[in-house]
């Protein structure tokens, strides 16, 4: 089962990237669950504090495609650190005012600056990937290890978001974040063998990755996972939280995103044989009808057992869209083009994270997972329509950049 990870890893430059990024991306299963926190241990109250990590995710979202054509443009070293840099000020800037108690209006401009400055750590990695293993089918297993490091982010992320907001300071997880993330930046931009040729203005030209056949609905997908993370992760928080129990919150996340990881393990273990595009419309009408779950839950426990399960279903889904992107694009948009089904993930959260707060505050959690049923059943019918729209234009691998040996 561990050979396919062995031959991965077998190609130089693959452990340190891969570490490298596991630091800066940590943060972004700290600031959506911390900045929600940060603002409902000090008011009470969900839905502003929903609206605030819903800001923050979209500004994301938004920054997301617009930094990762820069990056194909001008090389993943020459933008790491002047993006970084701006994060970590947002960081200092919002801190501040949360600390001088100003209105609750004030703080979303830097959250705004927060998210936008945030590169999407997984799509450069992903993209390293896709470099140093190109044509291999160990490729499908370094998509694997990001996932897999991914759910362990999100595992370990809300323990650290919850434990620093709770037991030290809620400002803590914003000194935490922008610490990991100009960490990672640094030692990223060091490793130059592994990152992928720049491919500046003066090339051909070549139009925005909006304008590949399925890339639009997987962005949409990529929406519908993205409500689903979020409704299920507020939801949880604010159903730990009326029953007295915010602390489990942290848990009952952590659940979520180890059932993922176990799933994204053993996927990444296997050198599958259907097609991609088969398998991701299986794969994204299971983990579609999982939400329902959702519906059984009547106390932690039993919340916490539903949200491994429906975990199961993330890993798979996610590997199988990257590999999917791999090869409906080229190489020269690659990162952009993972970077919008980030921005998909991304605008979903947000959009959901600040409409299923208020749907807490006001109907009470349990309702409140209607939300993630019908973001479930959003991303199943999505994934049946792609299907139909490449299944007429077979899906063929795009030439991409050969790495170093």
């Amino acid at each position: 089962m561990l050979s396919t990870y062995r031959a991965a890893f077998r190609t130089p430059g693959t452990a340190e990237f891969t570490a490298a990024g596991f630091v800066m991306r940590m943060p972004i299963a700290i600031y959506p669950i911390g900045l929600v926190l940060l603002l409902s241990i000090r008011t009470g109250h969900y839905s502003f504090a929903g609206l605030l990590s819903g800001t923050y995710v979209v500004a994301n979202g938004v920054g997301t495609p617009i930094l990762g054509r820069l990056v194909d443009r001008f090389g993943q070293h020459r933008v790491l650190i002047p993006a970084s840099a701006g994060h970590i000020a947002a960081a200092i800037a919002l801190g501040l005012l949360v600390g001088a108690n100003a209105p609750d209006g004030a703080l979303l401009a830097p959250a705004v600056v927060l998210g936008f400055c945030y590169l999407s750590v997984g799509s450069l990695t992903r993209a390293r990937w896709s470099f140093v293993l190109a044509g291999r089918p160990e490729l499908t297993t370094g998509y694997s290890v990001e996932s897999v490091l991914d759910e362990v982010i999100f595992t370990v992320g809300p323990l650290i978001a919850t434990l620093v907001a709770t037991q030290i300071d809620p400002l803590g997880v914003l000194v935490v974040g922008s610490a990991l993330v100009g960490v990672g930046a640094v030692w990223l931009r060091q490793q130059r063998s592994t990152e992928p040729p720049a491919h500046p203005a003066g090339t051909a030209r070549r139009p925005s990755a909006l304008r590949y056949t399925g890339l639009p609905l997987l962005i949409v997908a990529g929406a519908a996972l993205g409500g689903v993370f979020a409704s299920a992760e507020v939801t949880a928080i604010a159903f730990c939280g009326q029953r007295g129990a915010t602390a489990w919150s942290g848990l009952v996340l952590a659940a979520f995103a180890t059932g993922s990881a176990v799933s994204g393990f053993f996927y990444g273990s296997r050198h599958w044989r259907p097609p991609v595009l088969d398998r991701f419309r299986v794969q994204a009408l299971v983990f579609g009808l999982l939400p329902w779950l959702f519906l059984l839950a009547t106390n932690i426990p039993v919340l916490a057992a539903i949200i491994f399960v429906v975990g199961l279903g993330i890993a798979p889904t996610l590997i199988t869209a990257f590999t999917l992107i791999q090869q409906i694009v080229p190489a020269a948009a690659l990162t952009e083009s993972m970077g919008w089904f980030s921005t998909g993930i991304a605008v979903g959260y947000g959009i959901m994270s600040a409409l299923v707060g208020r749907i807490a505050d006001t109907h009470g959690a349990r309702p409140a997972f209607l939300v993630t049923v019908g973001c479930g059943l959003a991303l199943g019918v999505t994934a049946v329509v792609l299907h139909r729209q490449l299944a007429r234009r077979p899906v063929a691998p795009q030439p991409v950049s050969v790495g170093p040996e």
